[in-house]
């Protein structure tokens, strides 16, 4: 039996869910290829400390590039990885009054063709024996609509929709999961106190952290019989109507 630690390519691990998905899994003895367009300070200062994580400048915005990177990592590291999570993602504001076409395009590319891609192009890799397991982030939003960022929503609603289709068509040898994850930090502008303020509103209250959502990808990526599932880790924020937000939110004294 080979003694080699899991290997798992994590994608946007240089910062916010991406970074703690790359900690988590270093602390559970996984080797990681951390797929970033530009490394960060702090996911250098993790490689610096000797771990088994390997920085590779990559831009996945054109999503046939995982045709030619999946041999190019096989070819590198002596053994195609077995896990991707999917945790880069392109989240920008906007409405269907201002969207463009280019934004909806440039969200679809990175947030959903890209790990499309990667899964069709990792199957067409991998040795009829081999066994993989592939995590995307999702969004919470995708259970609880609500019409702002319209092109990331869009895209995300894909991403969701085709958990279930790929788990069928790419079995036995790769399983496709989700995790939908609520909101763990600051985004689109918040403040620490509109951040703090919106979790206290959850149904379970305040304190979901990055580290949820790492310890889900890690359960998902350890279960060998559960494919085609979303798993949303949001302290049952996707159960809110509007009126429970504004019944929830403290109120000024």
């Amino acid at each position: 039996m080979s003694t080699q630690p899991p290997l798992a390519v994590v994608t946007g691990a240089g910062k916010r869910l991406g970074l703690a998905i790359t900690r988590t899994l270093l602390e559970n003895n996984w080797e990681i290829l951390a797929l970033v367009r530009h490394p960060s300070v702090a996911l250098n200062a993790l490689a610096a400390t000797g771990q088994p994580v390997h920085i590779i400048q990559q831009d996945i915005a054109d999503p046939a590039v995982w045709f030619e990177l999946w041999p190019s990592l096989r070819a590198r590291c002596g053994r195609l990885p077995q896990a991707l999570v999917h945790a880069a993602s392109l989240f920008e504001h906007d409405t269907a009054a201002t969207s463009s076409w280019a934004a909806i395009e440039a969200h679809r590319r990175i947030n959903y063709d890209s790990f499309v891609a990667a899964a069709s192009a990792w199957l067409q890799c991998a040795d009829a024996a081999q066994r993989g397991a592939f995590v995307a982030l999702v969004d919470q939003k995708v259970q609880r609509l609500n019409p702002d960022h319209y092109a990331y929503t869009l895209s995300k609603l894909n991403l969701a929709a085709s958990i279930p289709f790929l788990a069928q068509a790419l079995a036995p040898q790769l399983r496709v999961n989700g995790v939908a994850p609520g909101l763990t930090l600051p985004s689109g502008g918040q403040t620490d106190a509109d951040f703090h303020t919106a979790q206290a509103a959850f149904p379970l209250g305040a304190g979901l952290a990055p580290n949820d959502i790492a310890s889900a990808v890690l359960f998902l990526l350890q279960q060998r019989w559960i494919t085609g599932q979303l798993l949303t880790v949001d302290g049952g924020q996707h159960l809110q109507s509007d009126c429970d937000v504004i019944r929830r939110t403290p109120t000024p004294s």
